[in-house]
């Protein structure tokens, strides 16, 4: 270490002046010379504040985080009034994927220092990642009203904007800013963004060329090669799209999102080789980043490799031990084993570290059901209703429980002969009939059913899934088809009564939109296991192109089926059953249960879906 001349005694006016000198070996990237002065003056003063959280900058640079989490945390304990401390401390927590802690120090920082700008914008990008939108841009906007003409700032909020799916917005946004700036690195970063809401509105052709001027400009822009990733997939370029996400992996590590889209875009075209690699590649680099088992164990407990999934778990609680979602999944593994009582402890352990956490309370119904204890799922699910009232899983639990229990309200709740209700469409625009129409429809849905098999996560089994939502896209055909499905939805909630008490009909309204729109394709023995939707309100099942099995009414092959959870225990599982035929829709609630009976047959079995929400 360098030899600083200054004695182990030493005065608070010594330190700032030895502090200033380390800050400027800093500025100057010679990292031994800090390092030794903060040592000088740790050695004098252990709890020197500003020495610890300097010397903690020093160590995040250099990647050693655990190390810097403790200088940190060490500089606080000493000082806890030391807002850019929790700012730092914060974004070094968001580095590591631990959003919550990010969030409560963020928090911090603004409540010691309310007028802090850059910890807004930090906090408003890891509400952002946590999807919590309407927080975010209510955050972001106030880091403007401090600071109204930083483009930073803007540049987020465009992105927020972004995926919130206020795309004109966003484009209104993007563009002022792009003319107020004078910094080709800023200009770089607003043109990507511009090219990310250019995507979201289908205009690949626009975004990859911003994307191309963005990458062009600042070569290590983050996120560039990822979003460039999605673009190409959705015009089909899926080895392009795999290329960049490798890229976007390997130009972060730690950026989750690039993991999972490349890791599920790799299962549809049966890559089981490379199928989860990159986790691994990154958890040899980053040992200390508990979000990489995490998700990998996800995806493993998505395929039900479930031992394996149980390891990955394990790994993550024991790097992240006050997280709740690892001890989430091995509750499901022990509840899929049988051992409901290890299962219960584990959702237990959980929701004691995350009680206003919705989505654990659903899982831990979805255990209680398992387990056949109707009267604690239920009391599960109203846990998990009081957080969110409209929560799509938490009624369809509920259902479940109530049966358990031989409780009559679940017909109130579920009500199969009201509540499920067949279309057949009139002919689309252009069409004498819908035969003729399907036929067009189903040659062109070829052209988007481009993957060897189905998304990891979803109830397909046996077939393929579209990418991206069908509607609004500008296809044509799809759109002639959305303007009879309008008709029918309409149709639909005008026979709905209404009833304040009844978490389906309480939502009835005659403004609707889409929360999704896909199109699904099962081939032979294929079917969809027992599920439901979680961000609809009027779910469906629109049918193009059917295998001849579909007549069969005693097998009743590739019909769909109302009731029936995906596990035994309940009496008379199969409230009811309908028969696909080419043009006939079928709408019901989105929590209801339903699944599809596997068929026999060299004819693909090809289907329309979307989820309705209430505006």
């Amino acid at each position: 270490m360098t030899d600083t001349g200054v004695k182990t005694a030493m005065t608070d006016q010594e330190a700032q002046a030895l502090l200033q000198r380390a800050l400027g070996h800093l500025q100057q990237n010679q990292a031994l010379e800090a390092e030794a002065i903060f040592a000088t003056i740790l050695k004098a003063h252990p709890a020197n504040p500003d020495a610890l959280q300097l010397l903690g900058v020093l160590r995040r640079s250099q990647g050693r985080m655990d190390e810097a989490e403790a200088l940190y945390r060490q500089s606080l304990a000493a000082k806890p009034d030391q807002p850019q401390v929790h700012h730092n401390l914060g974004n070094l927590l968001k580095a590591l994927g631990r959003d919550d802690e990010a969030i409560a120090a963020q928090r911090e920082a603004i409540r010691l220092k309310p007028n802090y700008a850059e910890a807004y914008l930090n906090l408003a990008s890891v509400l952002a990642e946590k999807e919590e939108l309407a927080e975010a841009e209510k955050i972001i906007r106030r880091a403007l009203h401090i600071k109204p003409n930083w483009l930073l700032a803007k540049q987020v909020l465009g992105a927020i904007l972004n995926d919130a799916g206020k795309l004109k917005e966003a484009e209104a946004v993007l563009l002022q800013a792009l003319s107020a700036s004078k910094d080709a690195r800023q200009t770089a970063a607003l043109e990507h963004n511009l090219g990310v809401t250019m995507s979201h509105q289908n205009r690949y052709g626009e975004a990859l060329t911003l994307f191309d001027k963005a990458q062009a400009a600042v070569p290590e822009m983050p996120h560039v090669d990822y979003n460039r990733a999605n673009a190409l997939q959705a015009i089909g370029q899926l080895d392009a799209a795999v290329e960049f996400y490798r890229r976007a992996v390997a130009r972060d590590p730690l950026d989750m999102n690039a993991h999972s889209d490349l890791n599920a875009l790799l299962y549809r075209r049966g890559d089981d080789e490379n199928f989860l690699r990159s986790y691994d590649d990154a958890l040899a680099l980053y040992p200390e980043a508990g979000g990489l088992p995490l998700a990998k164990g996800n995806f493993l407990l998505a395929r039900k490799h479930d031992e394996e999934a149980r390891v990955e778990f394990e790994r993550a609680a024991f790097i992240l031990p006050d997280n709740a979602r690892a001890h989430d999944g091995l509750g499901v593994i022990h509840a899929r084993a049988g051992d409901f009582d290890a299962a219960i402890r584990e959702h237990e352990i959980a929701i004691s570290k995350d009680a206003k956490n919705s989505d654990l309370w659903r899982s831990f119904a979805d255990t209680l059901t398992r387990a056949g204890d109707g009267r604690k799922a239920l009391e599960a699910c109203e846990k998990c209703l009081a957080i969110n009232p409209n929560d799509q899983a938490a009624l369809a639990f509920s259902s479940v429980a109530l049966r358990l229990m031989n409780d009559s309200r679940d017909e109130i709740l579920n009500d199969y002969d009201r509540f499920v209700q067949v279309f057949e469409i009139e002919p689309p625009e252009g069409y004498g009939d819908v035969e003729n129409f399907n036929r067009d429809l189903d040659r062109f849905l070829d052209t988007l059913h481009d993957s060897k098999r189905e998304f990891v996560d979803q109830s397909i089994r046996g077939g393929t899934q579209t990418m991206f939502d069908l509607f609004g896209r500008g296809h044509d055909l799809v759109e002639r088809l959305r303007s009879r499905i309008d008709a029918c939805i309409a149709v639909y909630i005008s026979r709905l009564q209404e009833n304040a008490d009844h978490p389906f009909l309480r939502r009835r309204s005659p403004r609707f939109g889409y929360s999704g729109s896909w199109s699904s394709r099962l081939h032979d023995c294929g079917f969809h296991d027992n599920h439901f939707h979680h961000k609809g309100w009027i779910s469906s099942a629109y049918y193009i192109a059917l295998p001849d099995a579909v007549t069969d009414e005693t097998e009743k092959q590739g019909w769909i089926k109302f009731g029936e959870p995906p596990f035994g225990g309940i009496k008379d599982p199969i409230r009811r059953t309908v028969r696909p035929q080419s043009g006939r829709l079928v709408l019901f609630p989105s929590y209801m249960w339903h699944g599809t009976v596997p068929f026999h047959s060299t004819q693909a079995r090809t289907t329309v879906a979307f989820d309705v929400v209430p505006k």
